[in-house]
């Protein structure tokens, strides 16, 4: 079972009218939100770490690579 924790925010009043006028849930628009913006941050955080091993994987021969997968198939 999932467990919550509560969090606020302001939002204008104007932005506070226009979610009534749809009717919209602010909840679910919250949660959609920081669950979009973790995912962004996590897309950060491995472009970051791609751009650390590129170096070291452009060092590799396509050669020895490919010796290397039909070495491990073999045993």
């Amino acid at each position: 079972m999932k467990r919550y924790s509560t969090i606020s925010a302001k939002i204008s009043v104007e932005d506070r009218e226009e979610i009534k006028k749809l009717k919209l849930n602010p909840t679910t628009i919250i949660r959609r939100a920081v669950r979009e913006e973790i995912r962004r941050e996590r897309n950060k955080e491995l472009v970051e770490k791609m751009k650390e091993v590129r170096p070291i994987i452009l060092k590799l021969k396509m050669d020895d690579i490919v010796s290397d997968i039909r070495e491990d198939r073999e045993r």
